[in-house]
């Protein structure tokens, strides 16, 4: 993949701002918001597309069935309804996104373009119990203590749900052990048409909470998945700084580089100005340098990201793209679901 692609921030910080009622709810509040205020969720999607994302999560993140069960007061039956309101609020973003920017939906050119809706599959580290949502707070004994057979079945029934409700592709994120890899290597199985990005969380340096080394985890996942499945493979961790040169060396391997996710912390996120000399426009892309040498080729925002965030890593990969001479896409210039494009990233 020669492109670089900007993804949306942190869905819960976003959505902060627009729910009134999230203090009052704890830290559940993006499950409830799907419940008592979708106009929220909506306005949460619509803020990271107007900053310039071109591929949008869904709002699913917590959202596993015990979780939802546990915490909307809702039966098991009604989970298929909430995921799919889900993915219809994200669907209704786009669309106003579209009004908003007068574009013609009906051609098949915006239909090629248009913002893309990734379904968020939360790691069962994030869902444990049903009541903890603070990933750092959980530990590697307690996230090794799920059978792979219960991990298949936790994130089946959710990407399930998303393909059924049609969104463009899966986001499989804050995956903590190389057992939760191999359980959503057998779901992608069953969603050949669907394509996926993995994250995986490294609250240690270079590896997983199982121990296992990132580098060895993220070159079997391509190699075993490859393009067919596979569109990119990220890290979510405390410190980016540390993971870049692991990522180099991986992608030194490789005669084409693995796609690589990056959610950028703010500290990496820097104010861009217009008209600026020469050299500030160096100092203002070099991290999108950095990242691009290394393979990055989707870049959103991390923890405490909003909308300003995206916008200000949207001007830094558009300028680091006019310095380089490459025509920016609008939104997208590849269709992801369609089967006979599968292989195009």
């Amino acid at each position: 993949m020669n492109k670089l692609v900007v993804l949306d921030g942190d869905f819960k910080s976003e959505l902060r701002r627009h729910f009134l009622m999230a203090s009052t709810f704890g830290e559940d509040f993006p499950l409830k918001a799907l419940k008592v205020d979708r106009w929220s969720v909506l306005k949460t999607h619509l803020a990271f597309l107007r900053a310039g994302a071109q591929i949008i999560r869904t709002n699913t993140y917590y959202a596993s069935s015990g979780a939802v069960a546990a915490h909307l007061d809702l039966r098991l039956n009604d989970y298929s309804t909430l995921i799919e309101r889900a993915v219809i609020l994200a669907k209704q973003a786009v669309t106003k996104y579209g009004e908003e920017t007068g574009q013609d939906m009906s051609s098949e050119e915006y239909q090629l373009r248009r913002p893309l809706i990734a379904g968020s599959c939360g790691s069962a580290m994030v869902s444990i119990s049903d009541v903890v949502f603070n990933k750092r707070s959980i530990s590697a004994k307690f996230a090794n203590e799920r059978t792979q057979s219960y991990l298949e079945f936790f994130h089946d029934q959710r990407a399930r749900e998303l393909v059924a409700a049609g969104v463009d592709m899966l986001a499989f994120e804050s995956i903590s052990t190389f057992r939760e890899v191999l359980s959503i290597f057998k779901v992608l199985k069953k969603y050949e048409t669907v394509r996926a990005w993995i994250t995986l969380y490294c609250p240690q340096d270079t590896k997983l909470m199982d121990g296992t080394e990132f580098s060895g985890v993220a070159a079997y996942c391509y190699n075993t998945l490859h393009k067919q499945e596979i569109m990119a493979i990220g890290v979510e961790c405390d410190f980016p700084e540390t993971i870049m040169p692991t990522i180099r060396n991986l992608n030194d391997s490789y005669k084409d580089k693995i796609p690589c996710v990056l959610y950028a912390d703010k500290n990496y996120i820097l104010p861009v100005t217009e008209n600026t000399a020469g050299s500030s426009t160096m100092l203002q892309h070099n991290h999108v340098q950095e990242w691009w040498n290394v393979g990055i080729r989707y870049i959103g925002g991390g923890i405490h990201t909003v909308a300003e965030d995206i916008q200000q890593i949207r001007k830094q990969v558009d300028n680091f793209c006019k310095f380089k001479n490459e025509i920016f896409p609008f939104q997208r210039s590849y269709p992801y679901r369609k089967e006979k494009s599968l292989s195009v990233l």
